[in-house]
């Protein structure tokens, strides 16, 4: 845990340095003496910093951080001021106090905490550390409940119901809970773009409510039009205290029911599961979802609360998914020679029966292309909806233009459902494009995924995967990108 300040390096704002770090020792359970002795250790050290800064100090700012450890409180304050010479330091000697006054602020920072240095930080500039132990420091943050231990709402019994517009706000607050504020699908933070969406049909949710009626859980599905024949089922959250109860399971059912119902509208549901861990790739296993394709490296990844990570750096992965919910005619789709194999073992799998065309119609003479690009994510999305004589040169520029505006990853999509190029996968080889599986738009019309990642070393080792045919896909997807990066 860590409490951050920044200020300028102006004594008149001194006063406000030395409150920020008095008032977090009292939250930590510091006594009036230790308050003391950090307040007056922060002030010198404060003020020896902005004493020591060659200019104004109006327009840079310096950072004072206070991180909580078990037994009391570090102090670090981090400047880019005039560097520090640790052996020509002045000291402060009591037999001799005019003589070496220069020496006093740092002679007392000593004597006030139990540890006091100054770091070199390189082109960081300098931190100088302050560690004060306290004598009864609170506990703030309760151990885990062990397996014994289950904290009563994981037994509590909990309502399950289709939500209405006066759920949007727990909603909303749901979002927040699980995952700060690092969801992809932003419509779940705006509760007015939420209602809206519900009451067109895109969003249909369903809510877990405890005994006070409270939202702590949901689970959504979503289509891009009220009556599209493909919806999408996810937006699964929630509570952290919730997250072993029945009540879970009860949610993920009534969803199953709605989708088993048969709602004429839905031919095909989609899943995009986050493949950081396992557990929503479990949960759609009740819903039988079969693998199509991995999107690799879509956004950063979404941080769950109180749900314990591997500290990783990688972009998230999403393992695209299937479920047929009707019967679904024979899907008539072009498909290049070398990927015949795989993709008539995910096509199998997932329940739909899969027509190759012998021959191919000739190609138009231009290509459409429409581009979609997320740049708060780094992605863009081209998807050829017209596969032209001339669709190597115009991926060639867009390609360009997504490196040079500083995208990590392009998907590139080509409508298998249309003819395609004889030599498309020559072609995508060169511009390092290379095979990632099969996206659904409508029961009879799905995208060939290509994928080109910039600027990023990918692990395809970090990816976790339960299902025994998307590990098979993993696999084959991870040899097209040796070949198409390192051949």
């Amino acid at each position: 845990m860590r409490f951050a300040l920044k200020t300028y390096y102006r004594l008149e704002f001194l006063p406000a340095v030395v409150s920020f770090v008095g008032e977090i020792a009292r939250c930590l359970g510091a006594t009036t003496k230790e308050i003391s002795e950090l307040s007056m250790a922060s002030e010198e050290a404060g003020a020896y910093i902005i004493e020591r800064y060659p200019n104004q100090g109006s327009e840079e700012q310096f950072e004072v951080v206070c991180e909580v450890l078990e037994d009391g409180l570090r102090v670090v304050f981090s400047n880019m001021g005039l560097p520090v010479d640790p052996g020509g330091l002045p000291k402060y000697e009591v037999t001799q106090p005019e003589e070496t006054i220069d020496g006093l602020g740092l002679f007392l920072i000593e004597k006030l905490v139990d540890h006091f240095e100054f770091v070199n930080q390189g082109r960081a500039g300098w931190r100088t550390v302050l560690l004060k132990r306290l004598s009864n420091p609170k506990v703030l943050v309760a151990p885990p409940a062990g397996p014994d231990q289950a904290p009563a709402s994981s037994r509590e019994k909990l309502q399950v119901r289709l939500a209405g517009v006066e759920h949007v706000p727990g909603i909303v607050e749901l979002a927040y809970r699980n995952y700060g504020y690092s969801y992809s699908k932003e419509v779940f933070y705006y509760a007015d773009r939420l209602q809206e969406a519900m009451e067109d049909g895109r969003v249909t949710s369903y809510v877990a409510l405890n005994a006070e009626g409270k939202v702590v859980g949901q689970m959504a599905i979503l289509r891009a039009t009220g009556d599209a024949e493909v919806a999408e089922y996810g937006a699964l959250m929630v509570q952290p205290e919730y997250r072993r109860s029945m009540g879970l399971l009860q949610l993920i059912k009534a969803v199953a029911r709605t989708t088993k119902g048969g709602d004429d509208r839905v031919a095909v549901g989609e899943a995009n599961l986050v493949t950081t861990h396992t557990q929503s790739q479990k949960v759609c296993s009740l819903f039988n979802f079969s693998p199509m394709a991995l999107k690799l490296s879509v956004h950063g990844r979404a941080r769950f609360v109180k749900l314990a990570e591997e500290d990783d750096a990688q972009r998230e992965t999403l393992l695209h998914a299937v479920t047929v919910t009707r019967d679904v005619p024979p899907v008539r789709l072009f498909v290049p020679s070398s990927h015949v194999e795989i993709s008539r073992r995910l096509f199998e799998n997932s329940g739909l029966s899969l027509e190759i065309p012998v021959e191919s119609p000739s190609l138009a003479e231009h290509t459409d292309l429409a581009v979609e690009t997320h740049a708060e994510s780094e992605l863009a999305v081209l998807s050829l909806r017209v596969t032209g004589e001339d669709f190597a040169s115009v991926l060639r520029r867009q390609l360009f233009d997504q490196e040079s505006d500083g995208i990590k990853t392009v998907f590139v999509r080509f409508p298998a459902w249309l003819a395609l190029p004889e030599t498309l996968e020559d072609e995508v080889r060169r511009m390092r494009l290379f095979f990632c599986g099969w996206v659904v738009e409508s029961p009879d019309r799905w995208w060939l995924l290509y994928t080109r990642l910039y600027a990023q070393r990918f692990d395809f080792s970090r990816i976790q995967l339960c299902d025994p045919v998307a590990i098979e896909l993993q696999t084959y997807v991870e040899r097209c990108y040796q070949e198409a990066i390192f051949s």
